[in-house]
């Protein structure tokens, strides 16, 4: 392979299932065994092994994410990639320096440890013995993946096998006597421990960070990481039942390596040999994946231009990341040099639970934003409530972890927005081009590509005779003596036909309050009247004219809206100024229907010949693309989609949104074209767009706690100012419209 940068640039794939198990399992069995099982048992007493468990649990539901995520891009850089895919490339550049400094630290800390227990054997100084093990492992990974992954498989079944010789002897030394009470405080210590422990599980996802590496991806890595996690949950419980079943609970929080004392308990002097030796091969365990997979951070933030190039470089001879193996294996030396390195390593705990809870947040955001390249080989299980419950409990955690690990994950994302934004002005190009903002305009448009599948009728349908058609429901509009009234019936007579419904037209006179409504006799004009009743006879449609009297024309409307109503229609009345819609009867309908609701204001519609539909893609606005459809089907008038972007709108973004109107043209009946637009006007934009068009259909506005107003201030400025008829239609009142709010709120969408 020869040395280059970008997108073209892969790493070989050597790294085979047993590599990827030993992987993770080693970023995950470290010096933390030998230290964790004392402070764990010093806060919980045995039941310490149920921390263990639950903080297993929590790392497995965010393993499901990782491995999911790793099938569908099997790339180099782990975290990194994933989120920068999911989010784009600021909250990526945050989880990849935070990602990468922390499993940096973590490599500097096992490299110390390494230099302590090898103390025991010989009188090398420990920050000797760390900086050439530290060397040697640079150059068993700058020799190739493949012979690092030999290593590690060799040091992870040794170490696997002397911990079992541990734990097999261990059960049958456990003292019952010691494990009772089980919960030796309140169960709130059990929780409070969860969160101490659960760093030992950190490393699973870190292991991502090799998959452009690992063979047949599709199931090496979801089976590797998975079994990883699971078998070091295991290991992690039982050791921690035997540690607290041999030694007393009174001062075992003080003891250097409890996992030594219990052993010395019940294997003798073999047993601080075997000890010895499992601490050298579990700090060169986590050595080796810590340089191994940190490496491939800045590989894969430099292919995105997020990185200097050179960290993008491939050696020639042994396909390996070289620059960014040796620069990720210097700093980690100048660390052992200059930091105490353990107290460092501990203050990424509460930034790796972050991570966590992103790769479970990335695989909820790309599942429901559906991008034509995310094809996960493998899905994770109970979606999506296995990555909702995931997130919950990985937050839940960090008020457990304390406030200098807290402050440390501040530090990272702001260094970490920091260099993004810093690198944005040095190149400009960085990868992905798209952010969170367009990944939830995704989200939007997908889920209401699925609404409009599922309500709007097929393209296709057999249209119905007058023989075999019954009327399956009302189109109610209310008409207003001496109003102009044909295009009102003519809107509602393409409604009509669209949902196979009779026409139902009401006149409502309000009679005051002190006077009976028995025997009132309006005043109404007879000739209005006469025409009215002649157009609804001219109807395809089954209709008829209904005189409603009330004292309160509100309640009376909504009154008639009821089981069976399949739209509802009102005329924008002239008196009714953009201010004024407020506390008046269409305010009050547009507020109390369950049913669509449509406003029309006319300016002269006789029959259309070019319908303009103006969409958000929200999945609500399914009412606004059925009246379009609908009224265009009737007149076979064109109909066109108009969506407007700002300006500074993402290429991904433009992408999304034609993806979107093109799928929307092709669900409904008239034959439609697309149109996008980008402008920061979105109200000049719209009034351009519907000039030359004889009715633009908008959405009604949700009202939001502040803002009480269904029909929006760019709404009403649109059809002040456009030359074309106006139909603002309100769908059916949408389930968690809190989520629609935010969306709104980040994408700027109005």
């Amino acid at each position: 392979m020869t040395t280059g940068t970008g997108d073209d640039v892969a790493l070989s794939r050597e790294l085979g299932f047993p590599a990827v198990l030993t992987t993770a399992m080693g970023t995950m069995i470290g010096a933390g065994i030998f230290v964790l099982p004392g402070v764990a048992a010093a806060n919980a007493g045995p039941a310490a092994s149920l921390s263990f468990l639950i903080a297993g649990v929590i790392a497995g539901m965010a393993t499901f994410s990782a491995a999911e995520l790793s099938t569908a891009m099997p790339k180099a850089g782990g975290s990194y990639f994933f989120v920068s895919r999911a989010m784009g490339p600021l909250v990526g550049t945050v989880v990849g320096l935070g990602a990468w400094l922390s499993l940096v630290l973590k490599g500097s800390f096992a490299l110390v440890g390494l230099g302590q227990y090898l103390l025991h054997f010989s009188a090398i100084p420990v920050i000797a013995t760390a900086l050439v093990g530290g060397v040697a492992l640079i150059l068993v990974n700058w020799l190739g993946a493949g012979l690092s992954g030999t290593l590690q498989n060799v040091v992870v079944v040794v170490l696997l096998a002397i911990l079992g010789v541990f734990i097999a002897r261990g059960l049958f030394a456990v003292d019952r006597n010691l494990l009772t009470p089980f919960v030796h405080f309140e169960w709130t210590s059990v929780t409070l421990t969860t969160g101490i422990v659960f760093i030992s599980y950190l490393g699973i996802v870190k292991a991502t960070a090799i998959a452009e590496e690992v063979e047949n991806p599709g199931r090496n890595i979801p089976l590797g990481m998975l079994t990883a996690v699971g078998l070091v949950t295991v290991l992690y419980v039982l050791v921690m039942l035997i540690v607290t079943g041999t030694l007393p609970i009174e001062g075992i929080g003080a003891r250097e390596a409890p996992l030594a004392d219990s052993a010395q308990l019940f294997l003798g002097g073999l047993g601080g040999l075997l000890v010895g030796i499992s601490g050298i091969l579990a700090t060169t365990s986590t050595g080796n994946a810590a340089i191994l997979a940190s490496a491939r951070f800045p590989f894969a933030m430099a292919r995105d231009g997020l990185m200097h190039p050179k960290m993008n470089e491939i050696s020639p001879r042994f396909d390996t990341p070289s620059w960014s193996l040796w620069f990720t294996g210097l700093v980690m030396l100048v660390l052992v040099l200059l930091f105490d390195v353990e107290a460092l390593a501990k203050l990424g705990g509460t930034f790796g639970i972050l991570v966590f809870a992103l790769l479970n947040v990335a695989v909820l955001l790309l599942r429901r934003a559906q991008p034509p390249w995310y094809e996960p080989a493998y899905e994770s299980p109970l979606f999506p409530w296995m990555q909702i419950v995931g997130t919950v409990a990985a937050l839940a955690l960090i008020p457990q972890m304390g406030w200098l690990s807290q402050v440390s994950a501040a530090v990272f994302v702001v260094l970490g927005a920091g260099w993004y934004y810093w690198q944005r002005q040095r190149t400009p190009a960085v990868l992905p081009d798209y952010g969170l903002v367009d990944q939830l305009q995704r989200v939007r448009q997908v889920r209401s590509i699925q609404t409009k599948r599922e309500r709007l009728p097929e393209p296709m349908g057999p249209p119905s005779t007058e023989a075999d058609r019954e009327p399956a429901g009302t189109v109610l509009v209310e008409v207003v003596d001496g109003q102009p009234v044909g295009p009102l019936l003519r809107i509602a007579a393409s409604l009509a036909d669209r949902h196979e419904a009779r026409i139902e037209a009401a006149v409502v006179s309000e009679v005051p309050d002190q006077v009976p409504l028995y025997g009132f006799v309006p005043d109404i004009d007879l000739d209005w009247r006469a025409e009215v009743e002649e157009r609804l006879a001219s109807l395809d449609a089954e209709a008829e004219l209904d005189h409603v009297l009330t004292h309160d024309r509100d309640r009376a409307l909504t009154g008639r809206i009821r089981e069976g109503t399949v739209f509802a229609l009102l005329g924008w009345e002239e008196h009714l100024q953009p201010s004024a819609f407020r506390d008046t009867h269409v305010d009050a309908v547009l507020r109390a229907s369950q049913v669509p609701v449509a406003i029309a204001r006319d300016r002269g519609l006789e029959a259309p010949s070019h319908v303009v539909v103006a969409s958000r893609g929200s999945p609500y606005d399914q009412a606004e693309v059925d009246a379009g459809d609908a009224i265009a089907a009737a007149h076979d008038a064109r109909l066109t989609f108009v969506k407007v972007l700002p300006s500074d709108a993402s290429e991904e973004r433009v992408q999304n949104a034609r993806r979107y109107l093109q799928e929307m043209g092709g669900m409904v009946t008239s034959v439609a074209q697309i149109e996008l637009r980008r402008a920061d006007d979105v109200e000049r934009a719209l009034v351009d767009a519907s000039d030359e068009a004889d009715l633009l259909v908008m959405g009604a506005k949700r009202p939001s706690p502040i803002r009480q107003r269904m029909v929006g201030p760019l709404v009403q400025r649109v059809a002040e100012e456009t030359r074309a008829s106006v139909l603002v239609v309100k769908g059916e009142e949408p389930e968690g419209y809190w989520w629609e709010a935010i969306v709104d709120r980040f994408t700027g969408d109005r």
